[in-house]
């Protein structure tokens, strides 16, 4: 009898394995493996997320990342009080180099005897005129008065720029160096001019040479501190003048 009745079950067990597999077998969907079908009804194409393709544009309010390096406007532009430039600070004002030259009779001689003679016509020849001496001490005091002249304009162009809220903070540093610098040279030239009415032209040299030397250490800290000074033209005109001068002072004047 229990024979039987595990024939029975063996039997039960064969009838239903046959029943299952004549069914047709459903694969599992995987949606890992399988990519989903296109969709047949719209044959556009699904727009791009604008969120995650294109570029986010710069806020109007908000400058570009290169506008601040930008070169600022050139020194010698006209006095005119024109309202400050937003990326390069306030607008360098310098007059002197829109005066026009002249050529006295015998200034081209005393100016091919240094070593920039172009320049020394186009400083020093404006304020040469009838009442002014051709010889070497009286260009070696024009020059230095035109010097200072130019030193002062440069001392005020710095304090605008040290004043400007626009301005960064590595150009106010610059200005700053530059500013105690400028601000020597009118003395230093004034004690140069005493000291060639006291008729002593070595005591001159050695004044205009601290006047150069403080023009010279401005240009040399903006090197160092990676700085286009918006008052290099400004800064490197006014030492060739001073270079000028100090030349004629030094080989030219004789007592």
């Amino acid at each position: 009898m229990e024979i039987k009745h595990f024939v029975l079950i063996i039997s039960i067990f064969y009838i239903l394995q046959g029943s299952s597999s004549s069914r047709p077998h459903t694969p599992t969907s995987n949606n890992s493996n399988k990519p989903a079908a296109p969709n047949v009804g719209s044959s556009i194409p699904a727009a791009p997320d604008e969120s995650t393709t294109t570029p986010d544009s710069p806020d109007a309010g908000e400058e570009s990342p290169d506008a601040g390096e930008e070169s600022p406007e050139s020194p010698y532009a006209s006095n005119d009080n024109s309202p400050l430039e937003p990326a390069s600070g306030p607008s360098a004002q310098f007059s002197f180099a829109s005066m026009p030259a002249s050529n006295p009779p015998g200034l081209d001689k005393i100016c091919q005897a240094t070593k920039l003679p172009v320049d020394c016509t186009k400083f020093i020849s404006p304020f040469v005129n009838s009442s002014v001496k051709i010889e070497p001490l009286s260009i070696a005091k024009v020059g230095i008065r035109v010097s200072t002249d130019m030193s002062k304009q440069a001392i005020d162009t710095a304090t605008r720029f040290m004043d400007d809220p626009k301005s960064s903070a590595s150009l106010k540093e610059a200005m700053s160096t530059c500013l105690e610098n400028y601000q020597s040279i009118p003395d230093d030239n004034d004690l140069a001019l005493q000291a060639l009415d006291k008729r002593n032209a070595n005591e001159a040299a050695i004044k205009l040479s601290s006047s150069l030397a403080s023009v010279d250490t401005c240009l040399d800290g903006n090197h160092q501190m990676h700085i286009t000074s918006p008052m290099r033209d400004m800064e490197e005109e006014l030492q060739r003048l001073l270079h000028i001068t100090l030349t004629i002072v030094s080989d030219m004047v004789k007592f």
